[in-house]
């Protein structure tokens, strides 16, 4: 697949931008040009001008004037004949009596005046060409000569310049076109050796990338995809881990299920085949409850796990699953109170709160000895939305606290069946949605409480 070119495109950039460079160079120079011979050369007519209209005084023998204005004009080209441009200038004139009696004209000039005789420049035309026209009078007055110029002499006098200006840019441009592809090649090639070393690497690998020299634009490149490896890896420790925890965790569950089984087809008394069928069920309810968790923690964790916050009704979802929850405390006579709004509403991943909701709920009520008390608070704060459960049964020491947040990890001593994982997946939905999570003071001055605090944004 054919993608396009980095190399080409920085140096396309910049030959656009020598090329506007050149260009707004040329049209001032152009520009000041235009301007330096239209004074050059109004500056020639008036000395022309002058010069022969001073000469036209005295003798009038027309043959005798007709002899001094060639030669005065002779000399004047000789002295003057280019422009400071170069250009080759030959003016056309005429020179009048003061009573409008034509004294002599310049080789191609026609016999009517050029102009009305009024002192002064004016544009004018004959022969089909536009001319700078310049009337100039005698220091007696008698005398008026009317000289002019055509005015494509004007532009024709900028194009020499021009042209020595576009051969000598013309190198350059050439010069720097092959600097900025030399430099720009030069430039990438950290990013050619970067991705060179990414692609000897093999399947699997999270080892950080190694290169011969940081520069400041391939060092955050290299810092992210180093981040983003590390990253991977201890992803991939994290499944290693817990995939071996749940292979050891489901071993004994699933070994129990199995003698259950077993002693089920094996028994022929009715009441030990009662009895076996009930610790089977049993076995079988711990292990889809097990796997269940499992399910749920993975999802938690996982780097893909949705969230997707949607705004709800958070006291009457509370109150759903309470509802739910009473079954796991009647037969154990434990009060479950709720202290909630009538409605709350908060911008909530709807899977992720019940799945807090369950575990909190259902951890506390596993862990508060027969005719305990466990109290579920919700309440909006000026911080945010809090969710509060609390217990009055034998609670956490400090020194385990930190730990029951480890997965498959229980505190020692407990004969309550569980999982291990419950506080584990509180606490990475509680990472994962922003929400921070932290031990309270318990019910009765004993117990232990959980308090899930979530940002008003």
């Amino acid at each position: 697949m054919n993608h396009p070119s980095l190399i080409r495109r920085l140096i396309a950039w910049q030959a656009l931008a020598l090329v506007i460079a050149w260009l707004v160079l040329a049209s001032l120079m152009t520009w000041q040009a235009l301007q330096l011979g239209e004074s050059q050369l109004d500056a020639r007519l008036q000395q022309f001008g002058s010069v022969l209209a001073e000469a036209a005084g005295g003798e009038t023998a027309p043959q005798a004037l007709a002899l001094r204005l060639q030669a005065i004009e002779t000399a004047l080209l000789q002295a003057s004949g280019r422009d400071v441009l170069g250009a080759v200038a030959q003016p056309l004139y005429q020179v009048w009596q003061a009573d409008g009696r034509l004294l002599y004209r310049s080789a191609g000039v026609p016999i009517e005046a050029l102009a009305p005789l009024r002192p002064g420049y004016v544009e004018t035309a004959f022969a089909g060409q536009p001319y700078r026209l310049l009337t100039v009078a005698s220091s007696g007055g008698a005398q008026l000569v009317q000289i002019a110029e055509p005015m494509q002499l004007r532009l024709s006098s900028v194009l020499p310049l021009l042209w020595v200006v576009l051969q000598s840019q013309l190198g350059v441009f050439l010069w720097h076109g092959l600097v900025i592809w030399v430099t720009v090649r030069s430039g990438l090639a950290p990013l050619r050796q970067l991705a060179q070393r990414i692609s000897q690497r093999r399947a699997g690998e999270v080892a950080p990338v190694q290169v011969d020299r940081l520069y400041a634009e391939t060092a955050p490149v290299v810092q992210e995809l180093n981040a983003l490896l590390a990253h991977e890896a201890q992803r991939l420790d994290s499944e290693r881990r817990f995939l071996a925890d749940a292979a050891h965790e489901l071993r004994t569950p699933l070994a129990a299920v199995n003698a259950q089984a077993h002693l089920l087809l094996t028994e022929h008394e009715a009441p030990a085949r009662a009895e076996a069928a009930g610790a089977l069920k049993q076995g079988i309810a711990r292990v889809s409850h097990l796997l269940g968790q499992l399910l749920t923690l993975a999802r938690a964790e996982g780097s893909a796990a949705p969230h997707r916050p949607e705004r709800l009704d958070a006291a009457g979802l509370l109150r759903e699953r309470i509802a739910l929850l009473a079954a796991l405390a009647r037969p154990r006579a434990i009060e479950l109170s709720l202290q909630a709004p009538d409605r709350l509403e908060w911008a909530l991943d709807r899977s992720g709160f019940c799945s807090i909701i369950d575990n909190l709920v259902d951890n506390a009520i596993r862990y508060t000895p027969a005719g305990g008390r466990v109290e579920v608070l919700l309440q909006a704060t000026a911080s945010g939305l809090e969710l509060s459960v609390r217990d009055n049964g034998r609670g956490i020491a400090p020194a385990q606290r930190e730990r029951v947040f480890e997965r498959f990890y229980r505190v020692p001593g407990s004969s309550e069946q569980g999982t291990g994982l419950g506080l584990a997946i509180v606490k990475r939905i509680a990472e994962r949605e922003g929400a921070a999570l932290k031990f309270v003071e318990g019910l009765d001055g004993c117990g232990v409480g959980l308090r899930l605090s979530y940002p008003t944004a």
